[in-house]
């Protein structure tokens, strides 16, 4: 075997805790010729500091502000030198002959990106064996989860994805596929959508049974609702980029309605229906981008997400664009907002429901009138359009991630952008007006 040279990226947020042993057994790797370089997503722990202060042989990269796993990756990847690329947690600690393994099945040309087997800390209970999605619905699942590790999964395979706790590739690969969605922000679901897209590009994703690591799987300090929220709306957005529209329709959206709906109820159906409802201007992005999707598709879709959100129960009705036979949603209610936040937490439950709603209202009925003055020529209107539309979607984003970390000067900041968004309604209704 070729000794390639290998870069290893670690993106690093608040791990201070676990970076001893996750580098120390790293850098103790007998592989000839590889770096190491930690990405700090602006932590608040100290992790920077330690990593400069006690591993100085580690390249460290400083974020200003947390750009989530994708981002940190990349960041990462855009100023590695090596001809193998591996991510790997913070929180992982790899056992004699990791990296060499990886290097080896990377080898074969036909091999687009190489995971591990990856354990439990008790170094006896698997928690990866390689993964698997469930469709139409695309919820992920590792092999081999919980089970005590007889060697029952310890043969090489083709499967659908590997987890980015630990994750090899090739250079060429990356070269052709691209980096990793930072859309997936902070997390969830880009790892599998990267080894979607090298498959699609017809290469093999394997799961390699010699490299073996062992993972804490912490959620450091983010609220298990907030993990819920940043889960679902991951899920949401591999399937709309994996999963065509009209097999969106037709199977996702009964499946959803089928098999979540009943958990949406009360707090524990919050997050699902958050998300459905910040899926609905990233849908139309990926439509577009994607699919190639004409305006009727892409009001179908969002109508549906739309329905999903308004959750339960009473159906509503829209004509099937292949069939043209009625096509049933689920009726519309209103969503309730929350905030755990100590004092200020129901002002902010206020400001994210008047958030929420002027965007989802606004968003919906400015992309469909976007295609309708797009179908009449009407070029200076559908300009005008497109830059609210630019403003509008630049202001939720912004409110969207301080939302993950509210504080009282973050409310009024939030105010300020809802008092934003007021102004770009009342825009747009001249627009309409005036057209």
């Amino acid at each position: 075997m070729s000794n390639m040279r290998v870069s290893v990226i670690i993106p690093v947020w608040n791990g201070r805790e676990y970076l001893p042993g996750c580098l120390d057994a790293l850098l103790a790797q007998e592989y000839p010729d590889f770096e190491v370089i930690a990405v700090d997503n602006a932590s608040v722990d100290g992790s920077a500091e330690l990593i400069a202060e006690k591993y100085p042989q580690v390249r460290l990269i400083r974020n200003i502000q947390n750009l989530g796993f994708a981002g940190g990756c990349n960041a990462g990847l855009k100023v590695a030198q090596g001809d193998i690329l591996v991510l790997l947690n913070q929180d992982t600690v790899v056992l004699p002959g990791w990296l060499r393994a990886l290097v080896e099945a990377l080898q074969r040309p036909d091999v687009g990106v190489a995971g591990c087997k990856i354990l439990y800390p008790d170094g006896k209970t698997i928690q990866h064996a390689g993964g698997w999605i469930e469709w139409p619905l695309g919820s992920a699942y590792h092999y081999g989860k919980g089970e005590e590790d007889v060697g029952q999964w310890n043969e090489p395979r083709q499967v659908d994805y590997v987890t980015g706790a630990a994750m090899a590739f090739r250079r060429d690969v990356l070269e052709r596929v691209g980096p990793l969605d930072e859309e997936f922000w902070p997390g969830y679901f880009e790892d599998t959508d990267f080894c979607f897209r090298v498959r699609e590009a017809g290469y093999g994703v394997w799961y390699i049974p010699d490299s073996f690591l062992l993972h804490m799987e912490t959620a450091s300090s983010i609220q298990p609702w907030d993990v819920s929220v940043f889960y679902e709306r991951g899920r949401l957005r591999f399937v709309l980029k994996h999963l065509s529209p009209e097999h969106f329709l037709e199977e996702f959206v009964p499946q959803e309605q089928k098999k979540h709906l009943p958990f949406t109820q009360g707090i524990g159906g919050d997050p699902l229906r958050l998300a459905y409802l910040e899926a609905i201007p990233m849908a139309a992005r990926i439509l577009l981008q994607r699919w190639n999707a004409d305006g009727c598709v892409i009001e179908e879709v969002i109508l549906a997400l739309y329905s999903l959100y308004r959750s339960p129960f009473s159906p509503i009705q829209t004509e099937s664009l292949e069939t043209g036979k009625p096509r049933e949603f689920l009726a519309l209610q209103e969503f309730q907002f929350r905030s755990t936040v100590p004092v200020i937490g129901p002002v902010i439950a206020r400001l994210r429901e008047a958030c929420y709603n002027i965007a989802a209202r606004w968003a919906i009925r400015y992309l469909i009138q976007q295609q309708t003055t797009i179908n009449q020529q009407q070029t200076t209107i559908n300009q005008q359009q497109a830059s609210i539309n630019r403003e509008l979607w630049a202001t939720i984003c912004a409110l969207e991630r301080r939302f993950t970390e509210s504080s009282l000067s973050q409310a009024r900041e939030i105010a300020r952008l809802i008092q934003e968004l007021e102004r770009m309604k009342q825009r747009i209704e001249k627009v309409e007006n005036n057209g």
